[in-house]
């Protein structure tokens, strides 16, 4: 079981180097710092025998919340620390009064996707070519959840 625990700004480095493990193209620390810095930001850090593991950052504002990212190390999944991130920061949006979540995720992360479903997305559009990948393009779905 994982400690899930919200971290601000001042774990910036950590948000980046689990962000950089996880994505080619990887959002350096001053990003991240940034990005935990605004108003209406929310970050969690998910531990495994104190050793960060894997992250989700928030966008909110006043009833809805949007993933900005999410990741879990290479190394540590398949353990579940996935959906413990999801509940946890589930957990934490509802208390803020946050009523719905969006997301956008590429069509072809199956395993994204079946999280995602597995905490009550629905699939509400599509944004066509919304990541590139070098020269390839790929679509992303749109999609949402109700708390």
């Amino acid at each position: 079981m994982s400690e899930i625990k919200i971290r601000d700004a001042s774990f910036a480095r950590t948000y980046a180097d689990i962000h950089c493990a996880c994505f080619a193209k990887g959002w350096n620390e001053s990003v991240m710092r940034q990005m935990l810095l605004m108003p209406g930001s929310l970050g969690l850090i998910a531990y495994q025998q104190d050793k960060p593991a894997g992250i989700v950052v928030y966008a909110y504002s006043p009833g809805q919340a949007d993933i900005v990212t999410f990741g879990v190390l290479p190394d540590y999944r398949g353990r579940h620390i996935s959906d413990e991130l999801m509940t946890a920061s589930f957990d934490s949006l509802a208390a803020k009064g946050i009523k719905e979540i969006f997301l956008e995720v590429a069509v072809d992360n199956v395993h994204a996707i079946a999280l995602y479903e597995r905490h009550g997305f629905k699939r509400v559009g599509l944004r066509p070519n919304y990541y590139v990948r070098g020269d390839v393009k790929t679509d992303a779905l749109v999609m949402r959840a109700e708390l």
